[in-house]
């Protein structure tokens, strides 16, 4: 075994130039191998940390009961994980198979065809042809914007169905991979933070607001929207099971993955749906009692849902102005898909820090924007 010399001059001498450009050389290697091994999996990686970073003072507290074995509270947490997961996700997955399907054959058959005929749009947007003569109002019909997509879709299912069970066989193994990347944080988190706060050059104050920072960003992100938006979906659909929409719980899932886009919400749901039951109305096929307790419902419950819960569960967390929070989500998804939804905001928030720090640093007085 090789012994290190002791004199830091001859230590020194060691790394001359040619000594750090080889090793530079080295880790950029190694790096990017690191990085191309781990990239299929990053997704999942990522949501494993956040899954932890949520979940982390409960571990905390299960691993004191136990008096500190780490694999085994890491192992409890884990099939909790589990099953506060995935049960519920394959019994609401069933559920929206099911309710998808009926859906479906509600668009296809003649009574939907005959309700879309009677909604004579076209009759109402004739006034456009005399500002713009090449204009057709029958283009807007809905027989023609709806019926064609949705006749699509079960020959869309039938083209892709290898393609979709593939789907399930990889989101299979994403989860064992988010599992498997929670047990490791649980285990090893501490000391993986212990670690790069060691080989971090920065200050261990600016350390720690990273840290801060970045815990901050996952718990407004999870439980401020993410929550608030199960909770949304939850209530607008039983608003729409309550007047009798077909497949209410199709469409409160929607409205559940509508609502964790800032600015746009379950409304994209509960609106056109309350547009149909007073169209339904005025044809004399149903009261108006579900048009009207429908857009009550939509402008005070699920309204309700978002001041109340969204501003509980983000209580003293850090989080964007709204346009920027629409950009980060919106433009981190683009990027690197579901898993932008976290990394997005993260990155913003991330850079309101360096900002920040850059400030104080340098002694630059702070502005009095809500962004800076």
């Amino acid at each position: 075994m090789t012994e290190e010399p002791n004199d830091p001059a001859e230590r020194h001498r060691e790394w001359r130039l040619a000594g750090i450009i080889c090793f530079a050389l080295i880790s950029l290697i190694v790096l990017w191998c690191t990085w191309m091994i781990i990239r299929p999996f990053l997704d999942a990686i990522i949501l494993g940390a956040v899954l932890v970073t949520i979940t982390f003072p409960t571990y905390r507290r299960v691993r004191a009961k136990l008096h500190g074995r780490e694999s085994l509270a890491a192992l409890i947490m884990t099939i909790g994980i589990l099953l506060l997961i995935i049960l519920p996700a394959v019994v609401l997955g069933i559920l929206l198979v099911q309710q998808a399907n009926g859906l479906i054959a509600n668009f296809e058959n003649g009574m939907a065809q005959q309700l879309l005929s009677r909604v004579n749009i076209p009759s109402h947007l004739m006034w456009i042809q005399r500002f713009v003569p090449t204009f057709d109002p029958a283009s807007v019909s809905p027989e023609r914007l709806l019926l064609p997509v949705v006749r699509e879709i079960p020959g869309w299912v039938a083209r892709n169905g290898t393609a979709i069970v593939g789907s399930v066989a990889g989101v299979a193994l994403t989860f064992a991979m988010i599992l498997l990347s929670a047990f490791f944080f649980f285990v090893e988190g501490e000391a993986i933070i212990a670690e790069l706060a060691m080989l971090s050059p920065l200050p261990s104050r600016y350390d720690h607001e990273f840290g801060e920072k970045f815990k901050s960003v996952v718990d407004a992100t999870f439980r401020g929207h993410v929550f608030t938006a199960i909770a949304q979906g939850i209530v607008t659909g039983i608003g729409l099971a309550i007047v009798g929409v077909p497949a209410a719980i199709f469409w409160g899932f929607v409205a559940a993955v509508l609502s964790m886009l800032p600015m746009v919400g379950a409304a994209v749901v509960w609106v056109p749906a309350a547009v149909y039951l007073f169209i339904s109305a005025s044809m004399g096929d149903r009261s108006y009692f579900g048009a009207i307790f429908l857009t009550i419902w939509g402008l005070t419950s699920v309204s309700l849902v978002d001041n109340v819960i969204r501003t509980w569960t983000m209580r003293g967390n850090a989080h964007l102005p709204a346009i920027p929070l629409l950009i980060a989500v919106v433009g981190g998804m683009q990027a690197f898909g579901f898993i932008g939804l976290v990394i997005g905001p993260l990155v913003f928030s991330l850079l309101m820090s360096v900002i920040d720090i850059y400030k104080r640093s340098f002694g630059i007085q702070h502005s009095e924007s809500e962004v800076a």
